[in-house]
Formats: structure tokens, sequence, C-alpha cells
């Protein structure tokens, strides 16, 4: 197995198990709402204060990587976040709970910026958005398709919603040790860091590559990213956190019907990231996104739609689908389209701009909005938030750079540096 395939892995199993610790709480939330007497939107609150904390780990994280390495910020936060997560099972009320889900947040904010910019180094060029599809999918899989499984199963076996996160967060911190020791530091950085400790400056040569951290902005893809990434992350943490209580509340599902209706969901997001992450080494990215974010929408209205008393095998079905197409998005937005436009070097902090956020704007503000309308309004509320986002990134996503190789490479026009760069700093 070549490095870059066994890189490929470990970050599979480290996005993953950081998606069980995160999302985990969502599908259990049913039980958590019940002991600890909490609202709607303190249920909101509590995924909020998460993604907006997560913002602030991401572009911290991802500017100390990319300047000091990328290998001892991933081994350590993902370690750091397993902690956290077992921690969440000690909380007995929502100010625990919120101060707990911070620090979480902060550190699971960390690894995945630095893990994709190496990956995007390390990985042939033909291999990027497949190699980004199946690490981002992972979190969907192993997160949200076996995670809410092995969730329902501790919550059954052991009568506490505690002890799920007791165990879950085991297989963290092991993946956080193990990658201390088999990674090793990306090329750029570790040729940034020579230039450094030698007095040199770290850019030279084309005058077009001299690219401080802080230009990433100057990209449109980067700021085209960074807006999608608002309603992308919405619709991944209002429909994660929201789902559990709309089948429960409004359709009157048991709880071991919701585990597997919602692991239907990160089944077919992993399969999503797989498949339009491929497509789009093939079509291209920008088109593979569009694709993705309509039939996201046209799934999760139907979602939306469904009548009371539709059966739990018609709901497994589509929210596969809409869970495929949604989680589809994010090899595109994410993985490729923003560190495929910049200079390697910023790869990471390319990544991190739309990840911090997207978790400020989507995975903060949105689940807050989501449990508000949903108390005052309607318990429909969220899963229209979570539908109605891909119509605006289809949208948003027509006006890309393409950069898939494949098809740049048969373009009479390819875009240069220039072109992806904002007019206003040509």
């Amino acid at each position: 197995m070549k490095y870059y395939q066994r890189l490929t892995l470990l970050f599979c199993l480290m996005w993953g198990f950081l998606g069980i610790q995160r999302v985990i709480i969502g599908v259990i939330m049913p039980t958590i709402k019940e002991d600890l007497k909490l609202s709607n939107t303190q249920v909101g609150l509590i995924v909020a204060v998460t993604g907006l904390v997560w913002a602030f780990g991401t572009i911290l994280w991802a500017a100390l990587g990319d300047r000091y390495g990328r290998r001892p910020i991933i081994a350590i936060c993902t370690i750091l976040a397993a902690l956290f997560s077992w921690i969440t099972g000690f909380v007995h009320g929502v100010g625990q709970m919120l101060a707990v889900r911070a620090f979480l947040g902060l550190f699971e904010g960390g690894p995945y910026a630095p893990a994709i910019g190496t990956l995007n180094e390390e990985a042939p060029e033909h291999r990027r958005a497949m190699n980004a599809g199946l690490v981002t999918g992972s979190f969907m899989l192993i997160g949200v398709c076996i995670g809410s499984q092995v969730a329902v199963w501790l919550l059954e076996e052991f009568g506490s919603w505690r002890h799920v996160f007791y165990f879950v967060s085991i297989p963290g911190l092991i993946i956080g040790i193990v990658l201390l020791f088999a990674m090793r530091e990306a090329p750029s950085v570790v040729e940034a860091i020579r230039k450094r400790k030698a007095g040199k400056a770290i850019d030279s040569g084309n005058p077009a590559d001299k690219v401080r951290l802080r230009d990433a902005l100057k990209y449109k893809n980067v700021l085209l990213s960074s807006i999608n990434s608002i309603p992308v992350m919405g619709w991944l943490y209002v429909y994660t956190t929201f789902s559990s209580l709309f089948l429960t509340e409004v359709h009157h599902f048991d709880i071991v019907s919701v585990g597997i209706i919602i692991s239907g969901s990160g089944l077919g997001g992993f399969l999503g990231e797989f498949i339009m992450g491929s497509i789009s080494d093939v079509i291209g990215r920008k088109k593979a996104l569009i694709l993705s974010a309509f039939l996201c929408a046209a799934f999760g209205i139907t979602v939306a739609m469904m009548p009371i008393g539709t059966s739990a095998y018609i709901f497994g079905t589509v929210f596969f689908l809409f869970g495929l197409f949604g989680a589809g998005m994010y090899p595109m937005y994410l993985g490729t389209l923003p560190s495929e436009s910049v200079p390697p070097q910023i790869a990471g902090t390319a990544i991190a701009i739309p990840v911090a956020l997207g978790e400020t704007l989507g995975a903060a503000l949105m689940p807050t909005i989501a449990g508000v309308l949903s108390d005052h309004l309607s318990p429909f509320a969220p899963m229209w938030m979570a539908a109605l986002a891909g119509v605006f990134i289809g949208i948003m996503s027509f006006f890309y750079i393409e950069t898939a190789p494949r098809v740049v490479a048969k373009m009479e026009h390819k875009p240069t540096r220039e072109d992806h760069l904002l007019k206003a700093f040509r």
C-alpha cells in the first residue's frame, strides 16, 4: 500500500471517529432532552456552541499547522477532542453541556483542513477529489451511519445516554496516537520550515507564487466556498440535530426505527461523497457540485412534505438520497475547489476559511434559528431549512472557476493563477 493510500485510510478513520463524537448527540437527543429538561432552542444552542468554537479552532490550528507542522496539530487535536467527547457523559446541566461541547469544538476544528491540505499534496492529481471524498465521506459512514446504530445499541444495552459517550470516544483517542507516529510532515510545510529556520523567505521564484497565508481570500473559489459553507454546514447540522426529534415527535417513530433511518442517510452520505467526488474528476468540480446541490434540495423537500404515517422504509430511502446528494457536495466545495485554486503552502488555510465561516454562520447560527422556529413556528421548519439550503448552493456554484485537472486540460483557455484571483487583486 502506497503512503498516500495509508494516509487516506488513517484520515478516514480520524474524521469518522470525530464525526461520531460530534453528531451522535443528535441521534440520542430525545433521551438527553428528556433527562436534562431541554427546549428545542437549547438543543440548537448546544450544537451551535460546538460549531462556533470549531470555527475559531479551524483557523487557529490550520494557521499553526501550515507554519509549524500539520502532523502534531492533527494528532494532538484528535486526542483532545476524544477526551472532551468522553467528558460529555458526565454533564448534568445545560451550562456544563455548553462548556464541554465548546471545548470539543475547539479541538475537533483542528484536524480536517491540515489533513486535506496534506492529502492533496501527497496524492496524485487524478485521485485528489476521490480521496477527499473518501475522507469527508467517512464522517457520514462512520459518524452518522455506523455511529447512529452503535448509539442506539449502547442506549438500549446500558439504558443511559452517558455510556454512549464513554464508549464512542475511545477509537478517536487511539487513532490520534497512531497518527502521531505514522504520519510524516507535508512536503510544502517541511520546505517552509526549512527556509524559515535558514532565515529565507518562504516564497521565492515566480512573483505570482509569493502569497501570504492571509491572502487566501483573494481567490474567487475560496470566497465562493466560504459563502457556500454557510448553507452546506447549515444543511448538515440542522438535519443531523433535528432529524431524530422530527421523526420521534412528528412522525412518532421509536428510537430503533430512528436509528435505522438516520443510518440510511449516513450510508448515502458516504457513498455520495465518494461517487460525486469521483464523478467530479471526470465531468468537473463545478458541474458535479451544481447537480448534487439541486438533487439534495429535491429530496430534502420530499422529506419535509411526507405525510404522517409514512413507513420507516420510505423515510429511510428518501433520507438515503437526501444524505447522498447533500454530503456529495463536500468533496467539491470544500475538498478540491478551494485547495486546487491556491498555492500548496496555503492549501490548509484555503480550506480552513470556508470551514470556519461555515461553522460560525452555518453550524452555529442555523441550528439555533432552527430550534427557535421549531419551538415557536413548526416542528417541520428545520427540515425545510435543510432542504432549501441546496437551492442556494446550486445557484452560487455557477460562479466557480473549474479546477479538475482532467477537465482543465481539455479547455482551450486554461485558467491561470491570475484568473483565479478576484479582479481587485490581479
